[in-house]
């Protein structure tokens, strides 16, 4: 049976690019390596390229982000009308089934490791399901990734996933709108897939000093700081360099950084969000310390350690001199570059999304679809500006913040810090990340939710794959989140929790609903 495992990827910047960085998504090497032996599995990673819309599947698996949800149910589409099943996971599957059913012929709730191989056999057998529940995740069944296949097409080919979840809900985190839960792999088991992981590379004839980088895929690595520090320690003999996402508490404590230095860690990517107590407190992030930012950061990389992080921008709570005061602030907390500015946004399902969805006005912009849910345009009213001086602001900001002046301004704050403690992965890193960080919008986007830029990703549908003109509109249609006067459309409102209590607002666990591969966002 011929397999084939799609990550989904829509270019959130609207230029239609392929996006060929450091991180790629890792869900299509642990599929293959949960599915059986007679499935001749394909990982093909849309992020980095187009499928090959010549291939003939017996058996396709999507997965995808809220964003990227349109695509995925286009690519459904296209390979069913060639004979193929599709299956769809991830975590707009896991909240919203009932939206996603009618474009796949099944849909999963929860984690891969006991549903993937029921779904094989159910499809050779042809009696799949429409919903696959997991019972939960199951440590001992996550297998070694295979990632052979894609060991020539990333940078960074070793990437391992070694917990699932996160401890802390915030607000507007999609991890939150699945439930809150963080579940731990025991460390050997992780070490395991590293060893296992250095072999295939090895035999793939990948480049040597690629053997000793690993990337962790977690959401929060250090979500339980005992187990962390027995995996650091456990990475200590392995020779390895390695990054990770980790919340502010652990770059906030230095001995934690002394001993991840020791074991290897070079670098950490870290939500630092914002400058805005406000907002701060709105989004329920308490482990972040703005008036420890500065310290912090500037103590992980005297220890040796890059700090990669991201902000948002509050339609809610920030005006246009908090906007433009952004490069000040970010050169005084020793950041300068940050790897993103996106927009506070709320994913359809997140506790936040349902605040907006339930507020007494409409809180929205107009029109907006489910594409512009993407965190890189904005969504909701601007409650402390004109929206035109709103999104002013925020190009004008990003211009400054982008520039190559500024870029180079941090590489020459960072590295001779990183270097005088010997750290030169960190700062070959931070070159690179300088090297490609920019701000260059296409002329013409607005970065307003119902008139941006659509994404210009398309699939080949020849004419006989549609039934009639509606059929097709049906499939090629931006799908919409928000009516004309702001408001969220009723089918919105519900939406199932997947793991913990239910939260008010909340579909509760639903028999014909479906969910996610994995259930971070790659």
């Amino acid at each position: 049976m011929r397999v084939a495992v799609i990550s989904v990827f829509v270019d959130y910047h609207r230029r239609g690019a392929h996006h060929r960085g450091g991180l790629q998504p890792q869900i299509g090497p642990l599929i293959a390596a949960l599915l059986p032996d007679w499935c001749e599995v394909e990982i093909v990673n849309d992020t980095w390229d187009d499928p090959d819309w010549s291939r003939r599947y017996d058996l396709v698996f999507l997965s995808c982000l809220h964003a990227d949800f349109d695509r995925a149910r286009q690519i459904s589409h296209y390979f069913r009308r060639r004979g193929a099943l599709t299956v769809l996971g991830g975590g707009m599957a896991s909240t919203y089934a009932p939206l996603c059913a009618p474009w796949f012929d099944a849909v999963v709730i929860g984690d891969p490791e006991d549903t993937v191989p029921r779904i094989a056999e159910d499809a050779r057998q042809r009696r799949l399901q429409p919903v696959y529940a997991s019972a939960g995740y199951d440590a001992e069944r996550v297998p070694v990734p295979h990632i052979a296949p894609v060991a020539h097409k990333q940078m960074f080919p070793l990437s391992v996933e070694a917990t699932r979840g996160c401890p802390f809900a915030c607000d507007f985190c999609a991890l939150t709108a699945l439930g809150t839960r963080h579940v731990l792999r025991p460390v050997a088991s992780v070490v395991r897939d590293i060893l296992a992981g250095q072999q295939a590379l090895r035999a793939a004839g990948v480049a040597h000093w690629k053997q000793r980088l690993i990337v962790f895929y977690d959401n929060n690595l250090a979500g339980n700081l005992k187990w962390f520090r027995q995996l650091c320690l456990a990475l200590k003999p392995l020779d390895v360099r390695w990054g990770a996402c980790l919340t502010f508490n652990v770059i906030a404590n230095r001995e934690l950084l002394k001993l991840m230095y020791d074991c290897g860690c070079r670098s950490v990517f870290v939500g630092l969000e914002t400058f805005n107590a406000d907002t701060l407190a709105d989004i329920n992030k308490p482990q972040n310390s703005i008036a420890k930012q500065a310290e912090a950061i500037a103590q992980a990389r005297d220890e040796g350690i890059l700090v990669i992080a991201g902000l948002i921008v509050s339609p809610l709570h920030d005006d246009i001199a908090y906007i433009e005061s952004l490069p000040d602030q970010l050169r005084a907390c020793g950041l300068h570059v940050p790897s993103f500015i996106s927009f506070e946004t709320p994913i359809p399902g997140t506790p936040f999304f349902d605040r907006m969805a339930n507020s007494a006005g409409p809180m929205f912009l107009p029109n907006a679809s489910l594409y512009d849910f993407s965190a890189y345009t904005l969504v909701l009213k601007p409650h402390k500006a004109p929206l035109a001086d709103y999104i002013q602001a925020y190009f004008d900001t990003m211009r400054r913040i982008y520039s190559p002046a500024n870029r180079l301004r941090k590489l020459a704050d960072d590295l001779p810090r990183l270097i005088r403690r010997g750290s030169w992965t960190a700062a070959v890193l931070d070159v690179g990340d300088m090297s490609v960080t920019n701000f260059d919008p296409p002329p013409q986007r607005t970065f307003v939710a119902g008139t941006d830029l659509m994404p210009p990703e398309t699939v080949p549908f020849e004419p006989g794959d549609f039934d009639s003109e509606a059929h097709r509109l049906a499939l090629t249609r931006p799908t919409p989140v928000v009516d004309a006067a702001g408001h969220v459309l009723p089918h919105w409102k519900p939406h199932h929790v997947v793991h913990g209590p239910l939260r008010p607002g909340s579909a509760g666990p639903v028999a014909a609903a479906a969910g996610g591969m994995l259930e971070r966002a790659f």
